[in-house]
């Protein structure tokens, strides 16, 4: 057993696998308001491919040798036109749960002098929400239950039971805060549900 091309090939396989999968990081832009701390939030722009229209927080893709925090920086340089030294990171929340089953990396960050610019390529428009507001409302949220779906040449011949088999069923919490307007919802009300938590046990 060649051991060394072995280990040649895993690596060979996991950088290809990242550059064809990657992760995304976002930033939570604390700016200040008339009545103490918001988040800057943006409406992604309609001529988009994905999720146009949606509420979002600035990020994006992790780029090949990129950090996730070099990632998130970037992307909100990019996307609300501003520089890197209005932004100041406060802190790491880790990773959680994205769309398209991609890891989103969190950080938090103040936004200093911001003066309502953005990329019109990429986004609509933006506003803000009061932490306040988002600590005094929790979000609605909908179990989804994800079903598995079969071709119809599907070999159930060759597992136990066939068409029997108990596939275990994965549930999924889908939040809304219901009451934003524009709507928050998804994984960037994920996001913001665990943010809020944090600040109220502050």
């Amino acid at each position: 057993m060649d051991l060394f091309a072995l280990k040649g090939a895993i690596e060979r396989y996991r950088q290809e696998k990242e550059s064809t999968t990657r992760d995304a990081a976002v930033l939570i832009p604390l700016v200040e308001g008339e009545d103490g701390p918001e988040v800057l939030l943006e409406v992604r722009a309609k001529t988009l491919a994905v999720q146009p229209g949606e509420v979002c927080l600035p990020g994006g893709g992790i780029e090949p040798g990129e950090t996730p925090l070099e990632a998130a920086i970037r992307e909100t340089c990019e996307e609300l036109l501003v520089g890197e030294d209005q932004i100041g990171i406060v802190g790491n929340m880790g990773v959680e749960p994205g769309p398209n089953g991609r890891s989103l990396h969190v950080f938090v960050g103040t936004l200093e002098g911001y003066e309502g610019t953005f990329s019109a390529d990429e986004v609509d428009r933006t506003f803000c929400l009061p932490l306040s507001w988002l600590a005094s409302h929790e979000p609605r949220v909908f179990e989804v239950g994800m079903r598995p779906e079969f071709p119809d040449d599907f070999p159930w011949e060759l597992i136990p039971n066939g068409k029997r088999y108990k596939w275990r069923s994965h549930r999924s919490g889908v939040p809304f805060y219901l009451g934003s307007d524009p709507l928050v919802w998804g994984a960037t009300a994920r996001v913001l549900m665990r943010f809020a938590r944090l600040w109220g046990s502050t």
